[in-house]
């Protein structure tokens, strides 16, 4: 009789405390209420924040979510840039990090789409958006630093 009160009261207490996560159509309408939008469609909005282009991108099949923001040409970064944002990806970027593809160096954000809270997905445009306006100076999310520099 125990186990099943304790498993009783764990379960009761678990979901009480359990916080909302966004559908692709909440998370979609919650940016296009805070930012300036150029171009939406299911799945892929683009816009500007703080003065950053931007892109937010959902797959729910997959149940993955990204923001983006380039800042560069991946080529043409120094190694000392590169360096940088090596070492900006573990200590001052706290949940967007620099990212590249095709040649193009991204602020990014990624992130499981069905456990984004609201919360989250506001952090998620600041530090996106700031870790690109940082780059060539303090490589930084603004949100944290974990030590080093």
């Amino acid at each position: 009789m125990n186990k099943i009160m304790f498993f009783v009261m764990f379960a009761c207490s678990w979901s009480a405390t359990t916080v909302h996560s966004l559908t692709q159509d909440e998370m979609e309408k919650i940016v296009s209420e805070k930012v300036d939008v150029v171009e939406d469609k299911k799945g892929y909005v683009v816009f500007e924040y703080k003065k950053i282009r931007m892109a937010l991108i959902s797959d729910v099949n997959h149940d993955r979510m990204r923001i983006i923001a380039p800042v560069t040409e991946y080529s043409k970064l120094t190694l000392k840039q590169v360096n940088e944002i090596m070492e900006s990806n573990f200590h001052r970027a706290l949940d967007a990090r620099y990212a590249a593809s095709q040649d193009i160096l991204y602020s990014a954000f990624i992130h499981p789409l069905m456990a984004l809270t609201e919360v989250e997905l506001s952090s998620a445009l600041d530090q996106v958006a700031t870790l690109a306006m940082t780059f060539d100076s303090t490589y930084s999310s603004g949100e944290l630093s974990f030590g080093g520099k």
